[in-house]
């Protein structure tokens, strides 16, 4: 719903360990295109990146600077983005909404069976998060049931992440081909993931891979991963299909990316794929199993065709997704309200 124009501007200061830099452009870049939709929405909006990567001291100092910069009457609300960053944010006084990204409820595998010690500790500071918030965010329906309270599911919001549909659109196969120096021949099975993350299951798609030119059918894994933005609809253009066999994800920006770019999917059923790919024909879901997943890639591949990605360009643009993050805002800013006046 639009804002009043004769309102004053809304003040968001945004917290988030995840921010694209010179050094590493892909990082948390979806965090930085939603809160600069945000700010074409008018409000004005400042971010404070917590590197979290480089020492973990860092989320404690940031505790004292966000409480500072919230008490300095710059700002309405604050936006934790992932739970690290909501549990930063939740020691300053300002009505908070906190956006959980992926494994800061879901965990991180720890290839036995269960989720790392260090993801445990991050998912119970998820959860005081939570809490504290007042209005939450998850990017898909089975982030949104992973929280431990009734009363937190029933309050959070599922708000996927948006995709900038003036970039990632569709365009001419032979022509991004061209312009990325890859042969017009060949077929490509496009894997835009970071090959040294465990989860994301290169193995398997390797393997069904090797099954698919076994086929005879004369394709490659074209492993795509530290390409800046505005690269890579580039290489959604001029592949011929993009596989995801990750063991699990949240609400993955490459499949909602591709999509948009009217790339065809095979895709493992982890986060809310399913929910994007039965919006369109023409792609597939299916076992995390090397035959199973090179049938399909042969399948689509024989086809040739592309898929009609325009509900979920639709239903992606970031002004609509930044429309819903702006409700959010506006239900926690009114809930602080109500809790002030019972009080």
């Amino acid at each position: 719903m639009a804002r009043p124009s004769s309102n004053p501007p809304l003040r968001v200061l945004a917290v988030t360990n995840m921010y694209p830099g010179p050094d590493d452009p892909t990082y948390g870049n979806f965090v930085a295109t939603q809160m600069q939709s945000i700010a074409e929405t008018g409000a004005k909006v400042r971010v404070e990146f917590i590197d979290g990567r480089r020492s973990t001291w860092a989320y404690g100092k940031a505790i004292f600077r966000i409480r500072r910069l919230a008490r300095s009457g710059q700002f309405d609300l604050v936006h934790g983005h992932y739970g690290l960053s909501g549990f930063v944010a939740a020691f300053q006084p300002l009505p908070l909404v906190v956006s959980f990204c992926g494994d800061d409820l879901l965990g991180t595998p720890n290839g036995r069976g269960g989720i790392t010690l260090k993801s445990r500790i991050a998912r119970r500071l998820s959860y005081f998060a939570a809490r504290r918030a007042d209005a939450i965010i998850c990017k898909s329906e089975a982030m949104r049931r992973r929280l431990p309270r009734p009363a937190d599911v029933a309050r959070a919001r599922v708000i996927p992440n948006g995709v900038d549909t003036t970039r990632f659109s569709p365009g001419d196969r032979l022509e991004a081909r061209e312009q990325l120096g890859l042969d017009a021949a060949e077929h490509l099975v496009l894997f835009p993931h970071t090959s040294a993350e465990r989860r994301k299951r290169l193995d398997v798609a390797q393997a069904a891979v090797e099954r698919l030119q076994q086929r005879g059918t004369r394709a490659r894994l074209l492993i795509v991963e530290g390409e800046p933005p505005e690269r890579m609809p580039h290489y959604y253009r001029a592949a011929d299909c993009l596989l995801l066999t990750s063991d699990w994800e949240g609400s993955p920006n490459v499949v909602k990316e591709a999509l948009c770019c009217d790339l065809p999917v095979v895709s493992v059923d982890v986060g809310d794929v399913r929910q994007w790919l039965d919006q369109v024909s023409g792609s597939r879901v299916v076992a995390r199993e090397p035959d199973s997943i090179a049938a399909a890639l042969s399948d689509l591949i024989v086809d040739g065709s592309r898929v009609d990605g325009t509900p979920v360009r639709a239903a992606l643009g970031l002004p609509r997704i930044a429309e819903r993050v702006m409700d959010a805002y506006q239900e926690a800013l009114a809930r602080r309200r109500g809790t002030q006046a019972s009080t």
